[in-house]
C-alpha cells in the first residue's frame, strides 16, 4: 500500500469519525459536563483526570460515566482539593458511577495527578502548558522524565493521546500536536491488520477513529468468516481484505 493509499484510509476514517460517526459512535469525549466551558481550566482538568484512566476502557461507557460523576461530585475534578485528600476517601466515589474499574490503584493515580498539577502548576492545566510554551512535544518530553509524579498520564499511549485530546477536544492549540504519535490499541491493529497496514503506531489524529473502527465495525466480523458485515457502511471497506466480499448467504 502506497503512501496516498494510507493517508486516503486516515482521512475517510477521520472525517466519518468527525461526521456522523462510525455505527453511530463519534467522539465521546466532546461532550461537555453540565455547567463546565470548553477550554476552561476546569474542562482541561477534567480530561486530564479521565484520560489519565482511560487506557484500554470502552471509551463511550468511560466518557458518559465521567460527566455523570462530575455532575453529582465536580470536587473531584479540582485539583487544590485532590493535593490536600486521600485517595482511600476517593474510591467510592469514583465507583459509584463506574467512572473507576480499579478503585484502588485508580483513587490514588487521580490523587496524585492532581497533586502534581498544584506543585507543578498552581493546579490549572493552563499554565502546566503555558510553561513548556504550549508546544506538544515539550510537554512529551517532559513527561517523558516525570513518569513519579505524573503517573500513568505520563505513559507512552496515554500521554499523547492526552495532548491531543486537549487540543481537539478542550480546543486548547498546542504546536506540533500533529506530529504525535500513538501506540495502536488492540481494536485499533485488528483494524489495521484488515486493511494490510502494518504499524506499531499511529497518528494521533487518527488513533481513535481506527480504535473506532476496530471496536465497533471490525469486531462484527468472526475470524472463521471471509466477509465482514459491516462493510456496508465502513468508510474505508474497498481497502480493506474483508470488505469487499459478498455474503454468500
Amino acid at each position: 500500500m502506497n503512501r496516498e493509499q494510507r493517508q486516503e484510509i486516515r482521512d475517510r476514517l477521520v472525517a466519518a469519525y468527525e461526521g456522523d460517526g462510525l455505527w453511530g459512535v463519534t467522539n465521546p469525549a466532546w461532550p461537555l459536563p453540565d455547567g463546565v466551558v470548553r477550554g476552561s481550566d476546569l474542562h482541561l482538568a477534567y480530561l486530564t483526570l479521565v484520560y489519565t484512566i482511560s487506557g484500554g476502557r470502552e471509551p463511550q461507557a468511560l466518557w458518559e460515566a465521567a460527566r455523570q460523576t462530575f455532575a453529582e461530585d465536580a470536587e473531584l475534578f479540582d485539583p487544590h482539593y485532590l493535593a490536600y485528600t486521600k485517595p482511600a476517601t476517593l474510591v467510592p466515589r469514583l465507583k459509584q458511577h463506574g467512572l473507576s474499574h480499579k478503585p484502588t490503584s485508580e483513587a490514588t493515580t487521580w490523587q496524585r495527578i492532581g497533586q502534581a498539577l498544584v506543585m507543578r502548576a498552581g493546579g490549572t492545566v493552563t499554565t502546566l502548558l503555558a510553561d513548556h510554551e504550549d508546544d506538544a512535544l515539550q510537554l512529551l518530553a517532559m513527561l517523558a522524565n516525570s513518569k513519579t509524579t505524573f503517573p500513568v498520564l505520563s505513559g507512552p499511549q496515554t500521554a499523547p493521546r492526552w495532548l491531543y485530546g486537549l487540543t481537539a477536544v478542550g480546543q486548547h492549540p498546542l504546536k506540533n500536536s500533529e506530529q504525535l504519535t500513538v501506540p495502536v490499541s488492540p481494536a485499533a491493529t485488528k483494524a489495521l491488520e484488515a486493511l494490510d497496514v502494518p504499524a506499531s503506531k499511529i497518528s494521533a489524529i487518527a488513533f481513535e477513529a481506527a480504535d473506532a473502527l476496530g471496536r465497533y465495525g471490525c469486531s462484527q466480523r468472526k475470524p472463521s468468516q471471509m466477509f465482514c458485515p459491516a462493510a456496508p457502511g465502513c468508510p474505508v471497506a474497498s481497502f480493506c481484505q474483508y470488505g469487499t466480499e459478498t455474503n454468500p448467504n
